[in-house]
């Protein structure tokens, strides 16, 4: 009887150990319904068409990604969308150089803005793309958005979460851990 107790109690541990518990980065209703309320404080103007894009970069409002030591651009992601806002562009190099100085390794930007029209798109064929419209539409469409590439080692992956809880605890961004990417939302000044 004891043994057989013994068993249980070590099966039970070992099963608790394995449960998901919800992380602060984990993707939520409560959080796209939050970066859409930061993007409205910020009065950030949502890019219906690419040429409202291509006009918003002329203007400055959306700079190019750099591509550093410690940041690339994954070559698979359009030209057209390769931009963000200034404050996201400076979390970035922030963020990378940081990572850079840590492992010798770049972080890689997956996505970046996107216009209404693309993101009207991307739903077709991503069922858990955000919406266009409402509380909780992508924030993608205002520049603020990016995505970096989960394809990490684990001493790397638990070192980006750890470092982007820190960001998203001091309201600098909200973050959400996707299945293949981290999704960031820059919300504030990372200095």
């Amino acid at each position: 009887m004891r043994t057989a107790l013994m068993i249980l109690l070590m099966i039970g541990t070992a099963q608790a150990r394995h449960i998901a518990k919800p992380s602060p980065i984990t993707p939520s209703h409560a959080s796209l319904v939050r970066q859409n309320l930061c993007a409205d404080q910020m009065n950030l103007q949502r890019f219906q068409n690419e040429d409202e894009v291509q006009d918003a970069v002329r203007r400055g409002v959306l700079i190019a990604l750099p591509i550093t030591l410690g940041l690339h651009v994954a070559p698979n992601l359009p030209l057209s969308r390769r931009y963000a806002r200034p404050t996201t562009v400076q979390f970035l190099l922030t963020l990378s150089e940081a990572y850079r100085l840590q492992f010798g390794k770049y972080l890689t930007i997956d996505s970046a803005v996107r216009s209404k029209e693309v993101q009207k798109k991307l739903r077709r064929t991503n069922r858990s793309a955000a919406p266009v419209d409402g509380e909780t539409a992508s924030a993608h469409e205002t520049g603020a958005g990016v995505d970096l590439s989960k394809n990490l080692k684990r001493t790397q992956l638990q070192w980006l979460r750890s470092m982007l809880n820190y960001y998203q605890v001091m309201n600098v961004a909200v973050i959400e851990e996707e299945r293949h990417c981290m999704h960031i939302v820059v919300i504030g000044e990372t200095e």
